[in-house]
């Protein structure tokens, strides 16, 4: 393993609805040294956006909040989970694109969670209200889903199904 020059860790999940990034991000922060600010793409928009609105209708607004509510996390605390799918390399880059020199100093870890389609389609049916996603979304995201790459900028990339963490790979840099 590494070892660690920097102080401060970004913590970035990838995975399709329902592969289980929230839960993830639940079950390991408090188990990280420092403290922790958890940053919910989801969590932003449902603050935002009313139950009658388009779920996308605040879109612009809720990347803004997203963006400095992750700045403010690199800022002031030692680990910063950010929870939303960065399925591509696009939302990935343009992700850090949008953070710029809040970077500097920063280890940039990818949590890939990656459970079978059937346990993401059993893990979303347990879901309610705003946050069920239909089958045919899930279906549309799991086919444009890509695996990070250390070229994208990542220090580190944890990968993880139902088993757990079943591969990580190290010093890119």
């Amino acid at each position: 393993m590494k070892e660690n020059l920097k102080n401060k860790k970004l913590w970035v999940t990838v995975g399709i609805p329902g592969s289980g990034k929230s839960t993830w991000i639940k079950n390991h922060k408090d188990k990280v040294e420092g403290t922790s600010k958890v940053v919910s793409r989801d969590a932003i928009r449902f603050a935002l956006v009313a139950e009658d609105e388009d779920y996308f209708s605040k879109e612009k607004e809720v990347f803004r909040k997203f963006i400095e509510e992750i700045k403010d996390g690199l800022a002031n605390y030692d680990n910063t989970f950010v929870d939303a799918t960065h399925l591509s390399p696009g939302s990935r880059r343009k992700l850090f694109n949008n953070l710029g020199t809040s970077l500097k100093e920063v280890d940039k870890i990818a949590v890939v969670i990656n459970p079978s389609l059937e346990t993401v389609l059993a893990q979303n049916a347990q879901r309610t209200g705003r946050c069920f996603v239909p089958e045919d979304v899930i279906m549309n995201y799991k086919e444009s889903f890509s695996y990070p790459k250390p070229e994208e900028g990542f220090d580190e990339i944890w990968y993880y199904d139902e088993r757990g963490l079943t591969g990580h790979l190290y010093d890119f840099v």
